[in-house]
């Protein structure tokens, strides 16, 4: 297994990441919506906020809108960004931006001829981040946010993380509860675009895909990448979300922010410390 976290080094220092904490810490405290289960908790949300503080965008993609409350934080980081914000489902929406340009047609569905090297794509969809790169790639995108970076034996996408350990994906489904392709499924998939149902909810990228162990996906990556930055957890637990021991060996991790020693300090990110999964930041050379 690959231990990589970093490739290059971000356009910001260790030492500016912690600087930041406090600010952050009286931002989330006026969050929208004080119970986002579900979508982003604070150690992601202030790596989000920093990370686009940071580079500044004059436009901002985000795919996985959920609640909102990543939508309120873009806001928050660039106010002068425009914010194009996407989710197949807006209805779960609590926090509605008056600034966002919003759709429920996939990132791949998208004119974005117009896009400058300064814009930036946020992904909080579950998909194949992989795959994403390649997509960010044709249409001009270098600079990318992915907030599910599970590690190896966990999560529900492939992502850069399972890549660089040349892992592959194992989707969750048996054989037997794989997604049908019989002829009644079929019949029923094109009644349902007959209907009107929107087909971007039917075609495979949306299916969860079996990505056999490789070392070619992590070759791709360290050819295509000119940054590869795993955003530090703020501060680290013994276990992980998902009950067992959070081990270097298992689970590669950068150095934490914040010290056992300081922990009373930041009582914010030590609540909700269980929450991080690897959140990461790409650059597309």
């Amino acid at each position: 297994m690959q231990k990589i976290t970093n490739i290059s080094t971000p356009p910001w220092t260790r030492s500016e990441i912690i600087a930041h904490l406090d600010e952050f810490e009286v931002l989330y405290a006026d969050r929208p919506i004080k119970d986002n289960q579900g979508g982003m908790k604070a150690p992601h949300m202030f790596a989000v906020w920093f990370i686009a503080k940071q580079l500044s965008p004059d436009f901002i993609v985000e795919s996985g809108v959920w609640k909102g409350q990543s939508t309120w934080l873009l806001e928050k980081a660039c106010p002068d960004a425009k914010l194009f914000s996407i989710d197949l489902n807006l209805g779960s929406r609590q926090y509605i931006s008056h600034r966002a340009f919003y759709s429920d047609k996939d990132f791949v569905e998208q004119d974005w001829t117009d896009i400058s090297d300064r814009s930036l794509v946020f992904f909080d969809d579950h998909q194949n981040a992989y795959k994403r790169l390649q997509q960010c790639n044709w249409f001009g995108f270098k600079h990318i946010i992915f907030e599910d970076n599970y590690p190896v034996t966990q999560g529900d996408c492939y992502s850069l993380k399972k890549a660089f350990s040349n892992a592959g994906f194992e989707p969750s489904y048996s054989g037997s509860k794989k997604p049908s392709n019989s002829i009644t499924s079929r019949i029923l998939k094109r009644l349902a675009r007959l209907a009107g149902f929107h087909p971007i909810t039917l075609t495979p990228q949306y299916e969860a895909v079996k990505i056999p162990p490789n070392d070619i996906d992590s070759k791709m990556l360290e050819k295509n990448l000119d940054v590869y930055y795993e955003f530090p957890p703020a501060f680290k637990t013994s276990k992980t979300r998902w009950g067992d021991d959070w081990d270097d060996a298992t689970y590669p991790t950068p150095e934490p922010l914040i010290e056992q020693s300081d922990k009373s300090s930041h009582k914010l990110f030590v609540d909700e410390a269980i929450s991080y999964t690897w959140i990461c930041y790409a650059k597309l050379k």
